[in-house]
């Protein structure tokens, strides 16, 4: 990466003779923002609790150059207010605290103070066409910031974009290196996976992927188009070189119901997943996907929608050979029957139903919401069609947003209540429960974007 800073400090350095001036060039805008998270998981049975807060600070940069480009810049730095021994094992199963230990760097829980940059790109904006090249966020269906903790995931590559008509918008990324959420480094797509659980290899032996994966790069392409009558068309293709390749379509939407303020909403959601190269790496042991693993995924939404209403039922069907499988360092599920705090990632099939209902209050900034979902899946016993080892279970978020700009402008307020349990609460293993089921998980965010003018 610092070649290319060179390249573009450079560039910069030549601007300045060969432009002509505009009142708007060299202007650099600056956002400052803070963020607090408070998380803390409790388990019904004899398990090891804990708790952690987060405290993370960030400083962004964006000068405008002449010509049509952009340069940004950010950094984020990170402390550990408190927290319970997260390098302590739970002693039943034993295993590494799932869920706090991701508000600080995974890699090195020892590190109570520690710091990343983030975005630092050059980008072009020219009407129809933009360009950016270096560190950027990225947000498609299988790659995405899952921004749930401190920082979002972030990617360094090149992205293009093109709007060809006014109702079509291709976008091209080219991934050669990442920053997962939970970290505080750099590092190859190879290095990024396996830094989260690995969970089992398909034979039921702990997986042994990390540091043993080969990949080059990853290519995401996305075609987003606005059609008639309120409905919208998405098509993604994500291709992970020697790992994965991946086709999503998705149709959304809204219907009109006469004599009445509600609008009817619809979508229907199909991805395609097979193995490519030799997974990972040639021997089966050390590699992350069999390769001739594929797998087929329907998902549908029905709903209803207001002024300060949004309500929707969702369904998911995964079937297909071995383990629908994609690094959950890089993002998070993309199906209709997603809910925060869990992923259907590393299963042989499901059968998934969910809802979701959220209310905004008319005379203040208040959004209460909920998220309730059942998720039948295979055997947790049978590695090779349940990676972690994850029962069927039901999940139930109850959360609430609130703007308290009356108070201070720019900060906000999210609080997230999280049960999980078992379907089945007979023979559980104590790794069948552990990180997964029979729990209670508590989110309190604190978000404040400091004005700067």
């Amino acid at each position: 990466m610092k070649k290319y800073l060179i390249i573009i400090y450079l560039f910069i350095s030549w601007l300045p003779l060969s432009a002509q001036q505009d009142s708007t060039d060299w202007k650099t805008d600056v956002e400052l923002g803070l963020r607090s998270y408070f998380m803390s998981t409790s388990y019904s049975g004899d398990y090891k609790n804990d708790h952690a807060w987060g405290q993370m600070a960030r400083v962004a940069l964006s000068t405008r150059l002449p010509h049509g480009l952009v340069i940004n810049g950010e950094y984020l730095g990170f402390l550990r207010v408190l927290s319970s021994d997260l390098t302590a094992l739970d002693p039943r199963v034993p295993n590494l605290n799932r869920y706090e230990v991701g508000l600080f760097d995974v890699n090195h829980l020892d590190r109570r103070l520690f710091g990343k940059i983030g975005n630092l790109n050059l980008a072009f904006e020219k009407e129809k066409f933009q360009a950016k090249f270096g560190r950027m966020e990225i947000n498609s269906p299988f790659i995405n910031h899952q921004d749930g903790r401190l920082s979002p995931t972030y990617v360094e590559g090149l992205r293009l974009g093109l709007q060809p008509r006014s109702n079509v918008n291709l976008t091209s990324h080219l991934i050669w290196a990442i920053s997962p959420r939970s970290t505080g480094n750099w590092f190859s797509l190879s290095e990024s996976m396996g830094m989260y659980p690995v969970g089992r290899d398909e034979f039921g032996n702990p997986s042994s992927y990390f540091g043993n994966t080969q990949v080059d790069f990853a290519h995401v392409l996305d075609v987003d188009i606005t059609l008639k009558d309120q409905a919208n068309l998405q098509l993604n293709h994500t291709y992970v070189q020697n790992i994965y390749s991946s086709f999503l379509a998705q149709w959304d939407k809204s219907w009109n119901i006469p004599d009445s303020n509600l609008k009817a909403i619809t979508g229907l959601q199909t991805s395609f997943q097979h193995g490519i190269g030799n997974g990972g790496n040639e021997e089966v042991d050390l590699r992350y996907k069999n390769p001739e693993d594929y797998h087929l995924i329907l998902s549908g939404r029905i709903g209803l929608r207001s002024k300060q209403n949004l309500w929707h039922l969702n369904y998911t069907k995964m079937q297909g050979k071995g383990r629908y499988l994609s690094p959950r360092e890089w993002g998070r599920d993309p199906f209709y029957t997603f809910i925060p705090r869990e992923r259907n990632e590393g299963l042989g099939h499901v059968d998934a139903i969910s809802t979701f209902f959220q209310h905004s209050l008319a005379q203040k900034p208040l959004q209460l919401y909920t998220f309730m979902g059942v998720y039948f899946l295979p055997d947790a016993a049978d590695a090779s069609r349940n990676k972690y080892a994850v029962p069927s279970y039901a999940q139930v978020n109850l959360g609430m947003r609130y703007n308290m700009k009356e108070w201070v402008e720019g900060l906000n307020l999210h609080l997230i209540l999280m049960g999980k349990a078992a379907l089945d609460q007979q023979s559980l293993k104590p790794a069948w429960v552990y990180n997964k089921v029979n729990l209670f998980h508590v989110n309190t965010i604190l978000n404040y974007t400091i004005p700067w003018k």
